[in-house]
């Protein structure tokens, strides 16, 4: 029976969480950054046949998209490229079968629409967030034990299956978050136990940082900054600057490959399409934006005044040369009237 705030909301689907279920689990994490970066951009003028949802959809999961026009109206679709290779061994044909419009056709990438990549490889961003959700995951688990095992301070061993079955339970209530306790004094007698939490066990602050370390890498990754120095000091500049300049190459060779593509489309089919970054993408790039033209304006300012002390010290060093010879001139009218009057 669903519990009273699930209805209309949940619907019953799998709201409970199984840490134990890696694969629906990692499947999640990775649904839920395709959730983000599906609004990494922003397109205008896009066909209504081509939602951008579904075209970015085809791009960050399939690494590609080709776009193509059926019966007078322009579609993306994924397909299986082939053909005889070109001169640098990538493919020249797409074959395509979409049983909703009834089209299936082997078709030429160069000649019969445009192949649109995600990245210049076109491999996609699922295998990037497959591998950080795998290990987030795991960690995950590592941190859910070991807050178990916070309740329990020894490791149990058994002798016989009584006792391991009288162990279990006890183990299973403690998981379970109730009190566990030991039935028959029998049984107590014939466990042991060992010690686990001594200094050499991972700590959870260890558990908490490398989860941290390992979300901030992977939205450092797709371009959000995202800061995972633990340390409680204050970050200076330069490291700000430097992990600021290791987040924008993965994405700025996204919007590269799109803007190249997408101004094939417009040539080819006559369309008037646009693109460029979206959300907290979108942010970023105006920030750096607004940053380089402020360094711009202070670099020709400060040229600026340069040139004016340079053209003042030229000023000044002319009036000096024609002071110097004002005084040169000067002194030899004086020396030729002594001269003269000597002769008199």
């Amino acid at each position: 029976m669903s519990k009273p705030y699930s209805k209309g909301i949940y619907r019953g689907i799998a709201w409970q969480y199984d840490y134990k279920d890696k694969d629906r689990n990692v499947h999640h994490m990775i649904a839920y950054m395709l959730n983000r970066t599906l609004k990494m951009f922003e397109y205008e003028n896009m066909p209504e046949t081509i939602p951008v949802a579904e075209f970015e959809r085809l791009l960050q999961v399939n690494g590609f998209a080709f776009v193509t026009e059926v019966e007078g109206e322009l579609y993306a679709f994924n397909g299986g490229l082939g053909g005889e290779p070109d001169v640098y061994g990538k493919p020249t044909q797409i074959t395509i079968a979409n049983p909703a419009l009834r089209f299936n056709k082997t078709l030429d990438i160069a000649k019969d629409g445009v192949l649109v990549k995600n990245d210049h490889v076109g491999i996609g961003l699922i295998p990037l967030f497959a591998r950080y959700s795998t290990i987030l995951n795991e960690n995950e688990i590592t941190m859910i034990l070991a807050t178990i095992s916070k309740r329990v301070s020894n490791l149990i061993s058994v002798s016989d299956d009584n006792t391991a079955k009288s162990a279990e339970l006890y183990l299973k209530k403690l998981v379970a978050g109730e009190l566990g306790y030991i039935m028959e004094n029998k049984l107590f007698d014939s466990l042991k136990s060992t010690q686990t939490n001594d200094s050499g066990s991972v700590r959870m602050a260890d558990l908490i940082e490398f989860q941290q370390y390992m979300k901030a890498s992977l939205f450092n990754e797709i371009g959000l900054n995202s800061n995972y120095n633990m340390k409680k000091e204050r970050l200076i500049t330069q490291e700000v600057e430097i992990n600021s300049n290791s987040i924008f190459p993965l994405v700025d060779n996204m919007l590269d490959c799109r803007l190249e593509a997408i101004e094939k489309i417009n040539e080819m089919y006559g369309t008037n399409i646009s693109v460029r970054f979206g959300s907290s993408w979108k942010y970023i790039d105006e920030l750096v934006s607004r940053q380089v033209k402020d360094d711009t304006e202070g670099l020709e300012k400060v040229v600026e005044e340069l040139s004016e002390v340079v053209e003042k010290e030229s000023v000044d060093e002319e009036v000096t040369e024609e002071a110097v010879e004002e005084v040169a001139e000067k002194e030899t009218v004086e020396e030729e009237t002594e001269e003269e009057l000597e002769k008199n």
